[in-house]
């Protein structure tokens, strides 16, 4: 059985509001990514803000799990509830995700895990104070996104380390890179933005609601 975790738990801070449950032509957000999963995934798990719990409602398959203060922590709330071996963890504030997407990333060949992502196209600077200090060679330099899929034991056992030495990500990939597990990529596509600023989603909107 596979398992897929849908992030809408945010508090989204740099966005002003939380986003996941912003409207777009007619339904809230993260209903996109939802409803792409229904029928790609045996479990699905929607993490949401402990108080809208009660107040969501969603198809009967789909378990609601409170969220925590960080992503960390809303991703460790959802895998003690996760059945699957492999789970694939998804944020909501990415809606334009591909049915495709999914299936691809689930096929983990000989890795731990595997994660979606894009070469960069532009020239990277380091930059400190103000400052540039460093010109990065963008030949190596990949930009993460999600889906991320994992062997759900694997996980698990890297967030109960991380947890238990205060070390925090900023994906799930990160974790398993520090405890020297193998993590692969499949290229995604530049369409699969993350909404993160408020012109995100009237870009995200001009698109959906053609």
């Amino acid at each position: 059985m596979n398992t897929v975790i849908i992030l809408a738990a945010g508090e989204g801070r740099r966005v002003g509001f939380r986003k996941q449950f912003a409207e777009v032509c007619g339904k809230p957000l993260f209903m996109y990514s939802l409803e792409k999963v229904l029928d790609v995934f045996e479990e699905v798990i929607l993490v949401l803000p402990e108080e809208f719990i009660d107040k969501i409602r969603v198809h009967p398959k789909v378990k609601k799990v409170p969220g925590g203060k960080e992503r960390q922590d809303s991703v460790f709330n959802a895998l003690l509830k996760a059945e699957g071996e492999i789970v694939v963890i998804h944020d909501a504030a990415r809606p334009l995700t591909s049915r495709k997407i999914f299936l691809e990333v689930m096929d983990l060949d000989n890795y731990d895990g595997k994660i979606v992502a894009c070469p960069a196209r532009d020239t990277l600077k380091e930059v400190v104070e103000g400052r540039v200090v460093k010109t990065l060679n963008r030949s190596v330099i990949w930009h993460a996104q999600t889906p991320q899929a994992f062997k759900r034991k694997i996980l698990l056992e890297c967030h109960m380390r991380a947890r238990a030495e205060g070390f925090v990500a900023t994906d799930d990939a990160g974790l398993l890179e520090k405890y020297g597990y193998k993590v692969g990529v499949i290229e995604g596509g530049y369409w699969n933005v993350k909404i993160t600023y408020p012109e995100d989603l009237e870009f995200i909107r001009k698109i959906l609601c053609r």
